[in-house]
C-alpha cells in the first residue's frame, strides 16, 4: 500500500453523551454543528481528496458543516454498531437491566453479541472491510467521517492493538484523529483534533 493520510472525523455532539446511542438516528445538536464547522477550518488545510461518510444522520449533517468541494461518499461499512435493547441508555441502566449481558461483555467481548443488536464479530468484519476499502482508495488523504466506536476500533487495528483494548482512545465529537497508513501499518499523528 502506497503511504496514505488517514482523518477520522467523528460526528458532532448530539447532546446524548452518556447513552448507547448506535442505530438509533439522531441529529446534531446546535453545539454538535459548531464543532464540525469550527473542525472544517482545519480539515480545509489538509488537502482531502477523498470523503467516506457513516449514513446516519448526525454524520451526513456533521459532513454537511464541512463544506467540502469534495463530494462525499456514503457508505454503509461506516455505521455505528447496533447495540439493540442497550440503545439509548446509559451504562448505569443496562448495568441494572442487563447484569448478565454486561458480564458476559466484559468476560467475552471478542464473542459478544449485543442483545437484540450486532454481534461484535460482524462489527469487526465490518471495520477490516473498510480498512480494505482505505487501501483500494488510490488518493492520498482520505477522510472519514464515522462514530466513536468505529474509530477507536480502527485505530486498533491500524496500531496493531487488539480489538479489546478500544476504550484506551477517548475519540471526541467534533473531532478527528490523523494516522498515516503503509504496508507495515499504521502510525498515529494525532488525536481529537479540532478547528
Amino acid at each position: 500500500m502506497a503511504e496514505k493520510k488517514i482523518y477520522l472525523l467523528r460526528h458532532g455532539d448530539t447532546g446524548r453523551q452518556g447513552f448507547y446511542i448506535g442505530s438509533t438516528d439522531v441529529s446534531l445538536s446546535a453545539i454538535g454543528r459548531q464543532q464540525a464547522h469550527d473542525t472544517a477550518k482545519t480539515l480545509h488545510r489538509k488537502n482531502i481528496d477523498s470523503v467516506y461518510c457513516s449514513p446516519m444522520l448526525r454524520c451526513r449533517q456533521t459532513c454537511e458543516q464541512l463544506d467540502l468541494i469534495i463530494p462525499c461518499q456514503v457508505n454503509e461499512l461506516l455505521r455505528e454498531v447496533d447495540f439493540g435493547r442497550w440503545e439509548g441508555k446509559s451504562f448505569a441502566e443496562i448495568s441494572v437491566d442487563d447484569s448478565e449481558a454486561v458480564d458476559s461483555w466484559t468476560k467475552d467481548p471478542i464473542h459478544f453479541c449485543f442483545p437484540g443488536g450486532e454481534a461484535l464479530a460482524s462489527f469487526h468484519n465490518r471495520v477490516a472491510a473498510i480498512m480494505k476499502m482505505l487501501g483500494e482508495d488510490t488518493n492520498e488523504n482520505i477522510l472519514l467521517v464515522t462514530h466513536g466506536g468505529i474509530i477507536r476500533h480502527l485505530l486498533c487495528l491500524c496500531l496493531g492493538i487488539p480489538f479489546e483494548k478500544y476504550l484506551l482512545f477517548d475519540v471526541q465529537p467534533g473531532s478527528f484523529s490523523s494516522l498515516v497508513l503503509h504496508s507495515g501499518g499504521g502510525i498515529l499523528t494525532g488525536m481529537n483534533i479540532r478547528g
